[in-house]
């Protein structure tokens, strides 16, 4: 029975060694993961393409939107056979969302789960035109360390149009 108990015992030690080893360098990625937000977020406000494009993985990114139900179905009224996503890339969207209008999407209620080399982000957001806000949704972003550097490699979202569906208080 003490054999068992210094076995745990030195088993647990080690992992809370290596646990708490491990904090710092993943406080630093968590840093570095909500800098890569605020990157995307004020180089769409910039129309800055460099800086987002740079942002993302050199390969292909899965690039997906769907439309919430209550949005859809208003899409439907004026074409029955809107599709309920619609998918892009990056360089496409970041085009034709720059043209106009100053354009800005805010995020919130951000989660970032990584392990030090790969990450999910998962956020609240919503999509300003012009001062106005147009869509709100949930986006989920796939994440991986390339020479030390966050790169996005995919983009999953969802979409309620604010004059369909205005979007519940945040604050409740």
């Amino acid at each position: 029975m003490k054999k068992i108990i210094l076995i745990l015992s030195i088993y647990f030690g080690c992992f809370n060694a290596l646990y708490a080893q491990n904090q710092p360098e993943l406080e630093k990625d968590k840093t570095a993961l909500n800098e890569v937000l605020n990157t995307f977020m004020n180089s769409l406000k910039t129309k800055d393409s460099t800086s987002l494009y740079n942002l993302f993985y050199e390969g292909n990114v899965t690039w997906v939107g769907v439309y919430k139900e209550k949005t859809q179905q208003k899409r439907l009224e004026k074409d029955n056979e809107a599709l309920d996503y619609k998918t892009a890339d990056y360089k496409t969207w970041f085009r034709s969302t720059t043209k106009g209008s100053i354009k800005e999407e805010k995020f919130y209620n951000v989660n970032i789960d990584t392990d030090g080399s790969i990450a999910s982000v998962t956020f609240d957001f919503s999509f300003w035109a012009g001062g106005k806000k147009g869509l709100w949704g949930k986006e989920s972003w796939g994440l991986v360390k390339i020479n030390n550097e966050w790169k996005i490699t995919s983009v999953i979202f969802s979409m309620e149009q604010e004059n369909i569906s205005p979007e519940p208080d945040r604050n409740k």
